[in-house]
């Protein structure tokens, strides 16, 4: 099939974002209009929207006008839409209205119900799955606010919101006793406190799954080299998934059926002593997803093949990826100067990585904006100065 013949438009919904860059990258490269539907942000801090692959752009006031802009501009019974979710925030809410556009546009979705993906984003509602599916998981406590502190948490525990559609990374902290948990707690925040694992290494698996979830295609995984707690993937290597023969695929495989979900997906598992344990499941493209393009598989693209009928076991087994694979964010510099790792390490590093997640040579202006945006903001420190 001629891909680029596709008559059914492509659109990608998500934030300004490496995730939504990869995303818009992926389509592009392959020679496929791009429109892009992107979530509220502050334009003078928006770099992707430089892509020269977008071929139509539509900036947010709120995300919830996706829905009244797919309805005015894409609503259509010929070819329906295929589009593609860059964030939870999107995914969650073309769920919450997938009855009403299931029959225009090709979505992610769990058994084609509605609201099932919304309710396994709060993620209390994935470790029964996941246990019963055989996976791994870390003693967790779910609570709603902080006068109902359980006694018999452990400490160190970390904690994190429920709902990454109401809470983000920032919601995340590493609690030495009951004083500290205290201190991090919101009002109004629904939160997981799970015993805290001190951890070899993390594992980012992305796949794709079809069928509601019959079938899964997911033949390597992201290895964390450097991360933090907020700020994850800094620096990372992409490995054929044979080489963790610790990590049960067949139950990773009977949790997505569970769900009966169908799309892009990730996975993120810790590792220590010999066993992984699951943490959470992305039901939307990863942050880490061009890194899979760059590197053979372009998940995007198989999701558009699934969507008009012309995904085939041969195209998958055709598939040739290049492991080891190796990422890396520029801004991973900020751990030279925290002494994580020397300069020159890093230099030898940067020299061996094989793609980045924002800089591309052939779509150069987000990175030079990117490299702009902290100039322009010490300009104007100095002036007023």
């Amino acid at each position: 099939m001629n891909i680029t013949k596709t008559k059914n438009k492509i659109i990608i919904i998500g934030g300004n974002h490496h995730n939504t860059l990869g995303l818009i990258r992926s389509v592009g490269e392959l020679g496929l209009p791009v429109i892009v539907l992107l979530e509220p942000c502050d334009l003078h801090f928006c770099n992707l929207r430089f892509s020269k692959y977008i071929t139509r752009l539509h900036l947010l006031n709120s995300t919830n006008e996706a829905i009244n802009i797919l309805q005015k501009d894409y609503w259509t019974d010929n070819e329906k839409g295929i589009i593609i979710c860059g964030s939870d925030t999107s995914i969650s809410l073309l769920d919450a209205n997938y009855d009403k556009l299931k029959n225009h546009f090709f979505i992610f979705n769990a058994k084609g119900q509605q609201n099932r993906i919304n309710y396994y984003l709060n993620k209390i509602h994935t470790f029964p799955l996941a246990q019963e599916s055989g996976l791994s998981i870390i003693k967790t406590w779910h609570i709603y606010n902080s006068n109902e502190i359980p006694n018999d948490i452990t400490y160190p525990c970390i904690i994190k919101g429920n709902n990454s559609t109401i809470s983000s990374k920032e919601d995340m902290f590493i609690c030495n006793n009951i004083e500290e948990l205290k201190g991090c707690l919101k009002d109004g925040t629904e939160y997981l406190i799970q015993e805290y694992i001190n951890k070899e290494f993390e594992l980012d698996a992305v796949g794709f799954a079809y069928n509601k979830g019959s079938n899964i295609y997911m033949p390597c995984v992201i290895r964390k080299i450097r991360d933090e707690l907020n700020n994850q993937s800094y620096y990372t290597r992409l490995d054929d998934i044979k080489e963790y023969p610790q990590l049960n695929t067949d139950s990773i495989k009977r949790f997505i059926q569970g769900i009966g979900y169908e799309g892009i997906f990730s996975i993120e598992f810790l590792y220590k002593d010999n066993k992984f344990y699951f943490l959470e499941i992305n039901m939307r493209n990863d942050g880490t997803g061009y890194i899979y393009t760059s590197a053979g598989v372009n998940y995007p693209l198989l999701w558009i093949l699934y969507c008009t009928n012309n995904l085939t076991s041969s195209i998958l087994n055709s598939i040739k990826i290049k492991t080891p694979f190796y990422s890396m964010q520029i801004t991973d510099i900020s751990n030279v100067i925290k002494k994580k790792v020397s300069f020159w390490e890093w230099v030898k590093q940067a020299y061996k990585t094989d793609t980045y997640f924002v800089f591309n040579k052939h779509d150069i202006v987000p990175f030079l904006y990117q490299i702009y945006i902290p100039i322009r903001q010490l300009v104007k420190k100095l002036y007023k100065h």
